[in-house]
């Protein structure tokens, strides 16, 4: 693999320095303050207020769209972190394009669970919330939670 000393103390170099930065970065997936804050329903609730209900059953029966559906498919994500990681320690993948790319399968994870019920576990509406909202379609009225889920890759805290 490595020709020279000198190849393998520039390839030892630069691996540290891509521990160094991955030290230094994370991938928050979630309800950001400056998507979810703003924008309020029409009583007046914010999007994380009506995201932490749902997320922790405060109120109402609980249907996590954050921790459950990463829980469920935490093999899946687990494969994409291993990934990613091995192409930044083996390819000198740039961190900030690995950690958007792992931010980019977990949304899509929560994405599905907003069309599969919670991949099938989340409790049905009651027939009142379906006559009410003349949907049966669950956590899904006007779409602002579920359009209010991203990620963003920043310093780690």
């Amino acid at each position: 693999m490595f020709k020279t000393p000198n190849q393998m103390l520039k390839h030892t170099k630069d691996l540290a320095k891509q521990l160094s930065e991955v030290k230094k970065k994370e991938v928050a997936i979630g309800l950001p303050k400056s998507k979810a804050t703003g924008k309020v329903y029409r009583n007046g609730s914010t999007i994380i207020e009506v995201g932490a209900k749902h997320e922790y059953g405060i109120g109402l029966p609980r249907r996590s769209f954050l921790r459950m559906p990463l829980a469920i498919k935490g093999k899946e994500l687990g494969k994409a972190i291993e990934s990613e990681y091995k192409q930044i320690l083996e390819n000198n993948k740039s961190v900030d394009k690995a950690l958007g790319l792992i931010g980019a399968r977990a949304y899509n994870i929560i994405q599905q669970a907003f069309l599969t019920s919670g991949f099938g576990q989340w409790q049905s509406l009651s027939d009142y919330t379906v006559a009410m909202k003349e949907s049966s379609r669950i956590l899904i009225d006007t779409g602002i939670l579920k359009n209010a889920v991203t990620w963003v890759v920043r310093n780690a805290t």
